[in-house]
């Protein structure tokens, strides 16, 4: 019987399909069973391997479970990322737990979209390395590159102060290029994490976070972000309003924010942009302080100041890299309403303190309110500024500060200007210039640190301009006889705890000086015993063509001799001595017999007595009196600058030892 080769051929078709078809249903139903499987599979180690080879730094995943679906659960426990070589700890960040759903077609067709984000037991560090470099940099994501540069740290022979102080070079904004990668996060709730930014020099500045909320409809809608923490163990909460995450990867542009910070009675508000906002760097914006009492704010920065300090401030602040800075700024401290030019904050490198600047003027500024303790009465006379110098001091200053009005103890200063520069082991006062009574004080010096708390002011200061009538009341002095506007040159030097300590204790070597002024006429006659004044009425005033003393002052008490008048009518020499604690003084004069008439007996006067009631008579006539008022050897003995200054007076050759 013949077979039929076709039936055959169909045979085998069909149980070719049948084996095929089996094949594959195998195959889908592994690939099916697997896809259910997976979920009970820890692919921590696998993961962790690949996030290494991608990083660059170690990763360690001790375990991580995928749960398939339209929407994949994943769950992360145990996280480790290794910190950059040369950081302070092992890791940069730690994950007791992290679970999170991703839309499984977001995988293929990305950006990726991610929900109900929740975690537990997040740590962060950031810091940079001795070397200045970032430890949030990745070397696989080739931002290492894109990294702003920083400039390397100034040697501290290099850290000479500028007035008024200039702004630091601003450093590149770093610009977050993986930032086209970020994926949509349509709800993000973590609890007790916390992050640490470590300054290039140690300084930590720790951030608990209690609770961490972020929400949002869509890739392109607004996101609204909440924090509920604490910063250096102080509470703070934010609430913030972002951009929509397409504009988070969209790298060519800042991202815009909006966010207000909350910490006791003080609100910070901050609307502006970031170019790296994952690490809040690159920040850009106007921003506003407002606090009633400062106190939220001193703690924050780890100072305990006892007052209670009114603030509000309002800027345009800048953040890049290691450059804090607030420019165009308005406010008022305490009442004293101020504009700030600058106040910039310069990270240091490790081991480095960091660096300050500040330019400030203030309308007015009462430092008797602005000193005086909590509940305390006003007592204007008893407020003092305390002399501190740190030897290894951290920030480094360079600061200038204008004042048109101050009120300081029972002083009104007018006019005030103040460069001063804090440096290791001294603050240099580099200019202060400053209006009293109409004159002008120009000094400059500097303040080092002294045994048993005390500071050492050393110091050169010109007043001009000083009314004498004006400076006599002031001191309690009765109606003098001489009018006009004196100059001085001194140097001054004091080992004291404070300011008003300092006044009134200092070491003080001067040369005053009038070249333009009046002295009444009976004075000459009075001095020179002039016979004539028998018969003649003397009154009216003669022109000072020259004044010129040596005043010596310590403990507020000293000595003004020689002391030389020179007038038309004649030339008085005097000897003062004073002391202003006591407001007492006593005075001898005499005229110079050479400068006097025929009739005169150049008798010496002495003046004696407290400030407002001294008694007039005849000095002791003698040769060591003649002699104290003929001394000129201490003019050879002023400090070079106001030896100087007292060589610019006509008096300095008609009584100086060197004239012929």
């Amino acid at each position: 019987m013949q077979t039929n080769p076709t039936g055959h051929k169909r045979s085998r078709r069909f149980w070719l399909l049948c084996a095929a078809g089996g094949v594959l249903g195998v195959a889908g139903a592994s690939v099916l069973v697997g896809w259910f499987a997976v979920g009970h599979v820890n692919l921590g180690p696998f993961v962790g391997r690949r996030a290494t080879a991608m990083l660059g730094r170690p990763v360690t995943i001790h375990s991580l479970t995928v749960k398939p679906g339209s929407w994949l659960q994943v769950q992360l426990d145990d996280v480790h990322v290794a910190n950059i070589e040369g950081g302070t700890e092992p890791d940069m960040v730690r994950v007791g737990h992290l679970s999170a759903e991703v839309k499984l077609a977001s995988l293929f067709k990305g950006p990726m979209i991610v929900r109900h984000v929740a975690g537990d037991s997040v740590h962060v560090l950031v810091e940079r390395t001795p070397q200045n470099k970032p430890n949030w940099r990745f070397k696989k994501q080739g931002d290492e590159a894109q990294a702003a540069p920083t400039p390397p740290a100034l040697p501290k022979e290099e850290l000479t102060p500028h007035f008024p102080p200039q702004a630091s070079p601003m450093p590149a904004f770093p610009v977050a290029q993986e930032r086209s990668s970020y994926p949509t996060s349509l709800d993000v709730a973590i609890t007790n994490g916390d992050v640490i930014y470590r300054t290039s020099h140690g300084t930590d500045y720790r951030a608990a976070l209690k609770t961490v909320n972020l929400e949002t409809k869509d890739s392109n809608s607004p996101v609204t972000f909440k924090v509920d923490g604490a910063y250096n163990t102080n509470p703070v909460q934010i609430e913030a309003t972002l951009q929509p995450f397409a504009d988070l990867r969209d790298s060519s542009k800042p991202y815009g924010m909006q966010a207000t910070i909350r910490s006791g009675d003080m609100t910070i508000k901050f609307d502006g942009t970031a170019t790296d906002p994952v690490n809040a760097d690159g920040l850009a914006g106007h921003v506003t302080v407002d606090t009633p009492t400062s106190a939220p704010l001193m703690a924050i920065a780890g100072l305990s100041v006892p007052l209670t300090i009114p603030m509000q401030m309002e800027g345009e602040f800048v953040h890049a890299v290691d450059v804090w800075r607030l420019t165009q700024g308005k406010g008022s401290v305490k009442g004293n309403p101020l504009t700030i030019t600058l106040a910039e904050l310069k990270e240091g490198a490790r081991g480095q303190p960091d660096h300050v600047k500040a330019d400030i003027a203030f309308d007015k500024l009462d430092l008797n309110g602005f000193l005086a303790k909590n509940g305390a009465p006003s007592n204007d006379s008893a407020t003092d500024l305390p002399l501190m110098v740190i030897a290894t001091p951290d920030p480094l200053v360079e600061a200038r500060v204008i004042a048109k009005d101050i009120r300081y103890n029972v002083y009104r200063l007018n006019s005030t200007t103040l460069m001063v520069s804090v440096m290791p082991g001294v603050m240099n006062i580099n200019t202060l210039s400053v209006g009293y009574l109409g004159a002008t004080l120009n000094a400059s010096g500097k303040i080092e640190a002294a045994a048993k708390g005390n500071a050492h002011v050393q110091g050169q200061a010109a007043l001009t301009g000083a009314d004498i009538d004006a400076f006599r009341r002031a001191l309690g002095f009765q109606s003098v006889p001489l009018r006009g506007r004196l100059d001085m040159q001194m140097t001054v030097e004091a080992t004291q705890p404070t300011l008003n300590a300092a006044m009134s204790h200092a070491t003080v070597a001067a040369a005053v000086s009038m070249k333009n002024g009046a002295l009444d006429r009976k004075v000459i006659k009075a001095a020179s015993a002039d016979l004539g004044m028998l018969f003649h009425k003397v009154d009216g005033t003669t022109p000072v063509q020259c004044l010129l003393a040596v005043v010596s002052m310590q403990n507020n008490a000293g000595q003004a001799l020689p002391l030389r008048i020179k007038t038309a009518d004649g030339t008085l020499s005097a000897n003062a001595r004073f002391d202003i604690n006591r407001k007492w003084f006593d005075l001898i004069f005499s005229t110079q017999s050479e400068t006097t008439g025929r009739f005169a007996l150049d008798i010496p006067v002495r003046v004696s007595g407290s400030f407002s009631s001294p008694t007039v008579g005849l000095a002791k006539w003698s040769a060591e009196g003649r002699a104290m008022l003929a001394q000129s050897e201490r003019l050879t003995a002023l400090p070079a600058g106001v030896r100087k200054f007292a060589q610019g007076n006509a008096c300095y050759r008609a009584i100086s030892p060197e004239k012929k």
